[in-house]
Parts: structure tokens; C-alpha cells; sequence
């Protein structure tokens, strides 16, 4: 009898190990109360149309949902404007899968990934990396994360398929301007894409931002990607979407399953793209939290980069894991990056003013009991 046969053209990553929930966390260091500070999430939550969206739904889960996300495309165009059609749009189950379909459409076996770290590296190593392509590292320059256009374009070969470009950029928070984003599509070759990882659009303020959706409805070889996991704080039900000329959104859709969103994603998504003075509510908060945690930090005397999104990177004198260690004990969870060679950085997502003023204490204690 023949044995069963691994296609080894694949190659699939270690399954993740479970992550303790905040009862886990909270029994192992004590703190009666966890603040979450590391997953950029939404620390006001969902519209409250969206949970009542959610609740009429939800007698209805016994049945399959509509076919087609033609609805929540719809309201996806309505809020973005511009002429985009819903021919331009298709949806994925995250931003994670929106960009996961797009590698599984573009890439093969030997061909190549741009990248420039410190970035989402560990996502976009994981949509390539199993269907055979190589992820080639153009790194930002150290200390000002800028993207440097030139060196990503001398990359470019005749095995390039995608450049992912976050921006702003998870984890430095920083943004790719405008000039550079003209020049680079400008620059790359006809069998090449670029991904624009868009997901913390919301919250820039900078008019240096680039317009990505410009080169979309010129028809540019580029996929915008959003999610609704950010300002929208439905990260728990995973829906995110890509805008694309037509032919690429349509191409990328069709790798799609049947029945590929479900009920509650499809009826919150809708809401939530109703409820834009929600959205306009979180921006200002987290703007404006951004902007009071960056004057205490300054106050310390604790490097930080700006930050365009609802997160920020500082650097302290103590490594990273040390410091998110000390941090976890004393209820905070954060995420050091350690990981993206940045050995003494931490990245703080933002809270709500009492778990920002909280953190900064700890933070302080922590500091000052190491010195």
C-alpha cells in the first residue's frame, strides 16, 4: 500500500502555540486587571448599530448566508467615493486573508516578495513563504524607518511578483510619503504589483499621506487593502477588503470560496460602513491620545518615533523582552520587538486615557527601579 505523500513545493509553517487568555495571564503574574496594549485594537469598540445589526442577525445563523458580498461592497463604494464601482472591490475574511488571496493569485514557486523591514514581516513571510516564493528584505533606513524607493527598485528582477508596502508602516508606525510612493510606481516594471498594506489609513494626519486609490482608478498595477479590524473594532470577526482596478479585484475575488463571508460579518460590516461618525470618534480619541502619551513620553526623556497610526515604538535603555516582561507583571501587555531587530524597542497600542496614564506609570517605576 502506498504511503500517503507531503507535497513538499509547500511549505507550511508551525502551527501557532496557544496564547494564555487574560485569566491565564492574570493567574501566572498576579495583577488583578490585564490592559491589552498589544494588538493595535479598538479600545472604544464597535458602532452600537453594529451590535444591534449583529443581535438581528443572529436567530437567522441556522441558514446560510447571501452568496455574494455584493451588499457589503456596496456599502464599501458608498463611503469611499471617488467613482470606484463595486467592480473594484472584493472582500476577504481579515486584512490577513485580503492579502493571503493576492499571493495565492500572483505567486509560484521561485518567484520573488519585496519587503522592508522592520514591517508586518512575519504576514507576509507567511502568504509567500508556503507556495515556494522568496521574500527579499530591502531593510528601511535604521533610525528614521524611511523607505528607501531606489534600493527596492534596483531589486526588482525578472522573478519579482509583489512589493508590500505598509503604510503607515506596523511596527514603526511611520509613514511612506507621497513623493516616494509616485516615484516608486513610476519605477516598477509591468510584471509587478504593489500592495499597499493600508489597514491604519484612518488615522493618519499627514498631509504628506499618499493617495493610493488615485493609482487604482488609473488603472496601476497595485491592490489598496483595508481592514475593518482598526477604527472599525470588529478585529473579533475578522473582514477586511482590497480595491483594485476591476480585472485584478475580479481575478482575486474568483479565488474566493462559496459562502466566503458569513452572516454576522456581512451584517456588521454593512453597519458599521452606516455608522461613520463612529469611525470619525475613535480617529479623534486616538489622535488625541497619541499626541498626550507622545508629550509624556518626551517629558521622560524616552525616545519614541511620531506615530501616523494607534500604536507607537519607543526605545528604552532595557531590551525589549525584559521590558515587556516587568510590564506583564504588572498588568500590561505589550509587544517587544525583538523579533524585528529592534532589541530594545516596544510597541504600545493605544488605550484609553486611564490605561495610557497607567501604562506611563508602570513605565516609570519600571525605568527608575533599573537605573
Amino acid at each position: 500500500m502506498s504511503q500517503l505523500t507531503y507535497n513538499l513545493d509547500i511549505q507550511p509553517f508551525a502551527r501557532a502555540g496557544n496564547r494564555d487568555s487574560l485569566e491565564d495571564l492574570q493567574e501566572k503574574h498576579g495583577p488583578s486587571k490585564i490592559y491589552q496594549l498589544a494588538n493595535n485594537e479598538n479600545p472604544l469598540g464597535p458602532s452600537p448599530k453594529v451590535i444591534d445589526a449583529i443581535s438581528a442577525v443572529a436567530p437567522t445563523l441556522s441558514y446560510y448566508p447571501d452568496y455574494s458580498d455584493i451588499g457589503l461592497r456596496q456599502a464599501i463604494v458608498r463611503i469611499l467615493g471617488r467613482g470606484l464601482t463595486t467592480e473594484h472591490i472584493y472582500t476577504g475574511c481579515s486584512g490577513f486573508e485580503s492579502l493571503e488571496l493576492i499571493a495565492r493569485g500572483f505567486l509560484r514557486p521561485g518567484d520573488e516578495l519585496i519587503l522592508s523591514s522592520p514591517t508586518f514581516t512575519g504576514a507576509y513571510a507567511k502568504i509567500s513563504q508556503p507556495l515556494g516564493a522568496k521574500v527579499v528584505d530591502v531593510p528601511l533606513r535604521p533610525d528614521s524607518f524611511e523607505y528607501r524607493v531606489d534600493a527596492v527598485l534596483k531589486a526588482i528582477n525578472e522573478r519579482t511578483r509583489l512589493i508590500m508596502l505598509c503604510n503607515p508602516n506596523n511596527p514603526t508606525g511611520t509613514v511612506m510619503p507621497s513623493e516616494s510612493m509616485k516615484a516608486l510606481m513610476r519605477g516598477i516594471p509591468d510584471h509587478v504589483l504593489v500592495v499597499a498594506d493600508e489597514v491604519y489609513h484612518h488615522f493618519v494626519d499627514d498631509p504628506a499621506y499618499p493617495d493610493s486609490l488615485r493609482y487604482v482608478l488609473e488603472g496601476k498595477n497595485i491592490v489598496v487593502v483595508h481592514s475593518f479590524s482598526k477604527a472599525y473594532g470588529l478585529a473579533g470577526l475578522r473582514l477586511g477588503y482590497g480595491i483594485a482596478k476591476p480585472d485584478l479585484a475580479n481575478y482575486i475575488a474568483g479565488l474566493q470560496r462559496g459562502f466566503h463571508q458569513n452572516k454576522l460579518a456581512l451584517a456588521a460590516g454593512i453597519a458599521a460602513c452606516g455608522d461613520q461618525g463612529h469611525v470619525h470618534k475613535v480617529v479623534s480619541y486616538l489622535r488625541a491620545e497619541a499626541k498626550w502619551v507622545c508629550a509624556q513620553l518626551e517629558r521622560m526623556g524616552i525616545r519614541y518615533w511620531k506615530p501616523a497610526a494607534n500604536f507607537l515604538l519607543f526605545e528604552t535603555h532595557m531590551p525589549g523582552d525584559d521590558l515587556q516582561g516587568a510590564l506583564l507583571e504588572r498588568g500590561f501587555l505589550l509587544r517587544a520587538q525583538t523579533r524585528n531587530e529592534l532589541p530594545n524597542a516596544v510597541r504600545l497600542s493605544l488605550g484609553t486615557r486611564e490605561a495610557n496614564q497607567a501604562f506611563l506609570g508602570a513605565l516609570g517605576t519600571i525605568l527608575d527601579e533599573s537605573n
